[in-house]
């Protein structure tokens, strides 16, 4: 098999061609992957796709349309049924000389769970089958799928009421190997799989392939179950491809994604002549190159792995992400829809990678997580990401006789503004005060907000308690600085207490109750001032005293 037909036929990714080399023309072709995803069912290749994407075939056709006329790639969604699959379809245009084409590739999104066996069913391509030959020589259907129907014109009461409703269909210099093979399965219990020609009622040929394993009942007789699949696209395909080697050439090297292939060790042995556009390098600066140049170190272990389990399963094993290092020095997010190429015996002989930019994907990943962890008005650490800091920061302070330290910060006055100026002008408030405490803390320390003009800050080890009260005094003297807003200058001030680990508590509620009876202690000696928690001081301080 030609390189080039290994890499279009044998991708774990489902690829179809349509052809558009002359007015109108609709001509489909598809691997191997696209045709267990969606099979071929109509009578010519319009329609063709229109049995694939039957929820979007007006949407697919525009898209196909759009893609050529326009020569530019196209994206959109396409669904099958009340199953929740979606996929996502991407076109990419291929124009050589007088061939045009376009190349389409489904990558999917999301996967159907719990649904009922009979609708699975009813989805495949092909159908299933149940055959049955008794010890007269006689043939039965037990079951047959409803889309025989689709395939052969053959009601399934037909079917099951005559075998030879189908069987008399099998082209006649088939047929005899067709029933010795099967037969000779029956004497070994192998399973048995055939590629053969049959006849739909209205005339028309078609290539099937029938895959099934036998059994023996207890009367002596043999039932078959089994699978058939309409492939006629796929030997119009291999056919094909033998006449045009270098048209599958094109749609390789065109393809919107980069395509490239690997050797066990992770040596790139192909890359498509995308990859300068998408990454940068220059073709000859990457090929013969070992992979890990552009993996980012904390992934190239477990792309590793991945490459060595399709050599090792010489199967498909789904999606990778991982980050590439772009020319420039950026760092990008791609996926890896990864299959083996195998020669005649069966045997792996390279990695087939179709490579897909994420980056924007990942991204909104990074900025949802971001805003779920950060307070948006001032960006800061809000109450569930830094307790959980605090905590991961304990653990690791007590395992390692580390020290700690925990700042309650209250804002003084804070409400006058509010009542004041309004919520615009306390909003501008405290975000300027979150500004100079950043500026003031250390490298290994945090500052979060908590609710309000509550903020709390974490002082990472060594600290002492001359350290923290140092630390705690800058900031009250920080924020006491007046404040120019959009209303002029403002002042306030802020009350800071201090608890820390492991002076003053070994836990971090206790922690965090001690650091919070300080800040009342500093409220109740006249405010603008940072407090170290003393349990003698504290008991004699109400929690319930106005912060404002």
């Amino acid at each position: 098999m030609h390189p080039y037909r290994a890499l279009f036929e044998q991708s774990g990714t489902p690829l179809f061609v349509v052809e558009r080399s002359a007015p109108g023309a609709m001509n489909v072709s598809a691997n191997a992957a696209f045709r267990r995803v969606v099979g071929w069912a109509a009578e010519n290749s319009e329609l063709a796709l229109a049995s694939c994407f039957p929820l979007d075939v007006s949407n697919v056709l525009a898209a196909v349309q759009a893609c050529d006329q326009q020569q530019a790639a196209q994206e959109l969604m396409v669904a099958w049924g009340e199953s929740s699959r979606s996929w996502q379809l991407q076109l990419s245009p291929v124009n050589e000389g007088e061939y045009r084409a376009v190349c389409g590739s489904l990558f999917q999104q999301a996967l159907p769970f719990g649904e009922p066996l009979d609708a699975l069913l009813s989805q495949l391509p092909g159908f299933i089958y149940q055959l049955h030959y008794s010890l007269e020589g006689a043939w039965r259907y037990t079951y047959v799928g409803q889309r025989v129907v689709e395939l052969f014109g053959i009601r399934v009461d037909e079917a099951l009421d005559d075998a030879q409703a189908l069987l008399a269909n099998i082209h006649p210099g088939d047929r005899d190997a067709v029933i010795d093979s099967s037969l000779e399965s029956a004497q070994t219990l192998m399973p048995w799989k055939h590629e053969f020609r049959m006849f739909h009622r209205n005339g028309n040929m078609l290539w099937v392939e029938a895959i099934d394993h036998p059994r023996h009942e207890p009367d002596g007789s043999i039932v078959w179950t089994g699978y058939a699949n309409d492939i006629t696209q796929r030997k119009a395909l291999e056919s094909a491809l033998k006449s045009s080697e270098q048209r599958f050439r094109q749609l390789v090297e065109q393809a919107n994604d980069i395509i490239y292939t690997l050797s066990a060790d992770g040596t790139l042995t192909y890359i498509s002549p995308n990859w300068p556009r998408i990454l940068g390098h220059e073709v000859h600066e990457v090929l013969g190159r070992n992979m890990s140049f552009v993996l980012h170190p904390e992934d190239l272990e477990a792309c590793r792995r991945y490459i060595a389990k399709v050599y090792h399963t010489a199967e498909p094993q789904g999606l990778i992400e991982y980050r590439v290092q772009h020319a420039n020095g950026e760092w990008r997010w791609h996926f890896t829809n990864g299959a083996p190429l195998v020669d005649e015996q069966g045997s792996v002989t390279s990695f087939l990678g179709i490579s897909h930019d994420i980056t924007p994907r990942r991204e909104m990943e990074q900025r949802v997580l971001h805003l779920a962890q950060h307070d948006t008005l001032t960006d800061l650490p809000n109450r569930a990401m830094f307790f959980g800091e605090l905590g991961r920061a304990l653990v690791k302070a007590l395992r390692e006789g580390g020290q700690l330290a925990l700042l309650f910060i209250d804002l003084d006055h804070f409400k006058p503004v509010n009542d004041r100026w309004g919520h615009g002008v306390g909003d501008q408030l405290l975000t300027e005060a979150a500004q100079r405490m950043r500026l003031r803390l250390r490298g290994t320390d945090m500052v979060g907000r908590i609710g309000g003009d509550e903020f709390v800050a974490l002082l990472g080890g060594p600290v002492t308690e001359d350290t923290a009260w140092v630390v705690a005094n800058q900031l009250c003297q920080a924020l006491a600085e007046p404040f120019m807003l959009s209303v002029g200058e403002v002042r306030v001030s802020a009350s800071i207490g201090v608890s820390l680990f492991p002076l003053h508590a070994c836990d971090e509620a206790t922690l965090i109750h001690c650091a919070d009876q300080a800040m009342y202690q500093a409220k109740a000696e006249g405010r603008n001032r940072a407090v170290l928690y003393s349990p003698l001081a504290s008991a004699s301080v109400s929690s319930d005293a106005p912060t404002y």
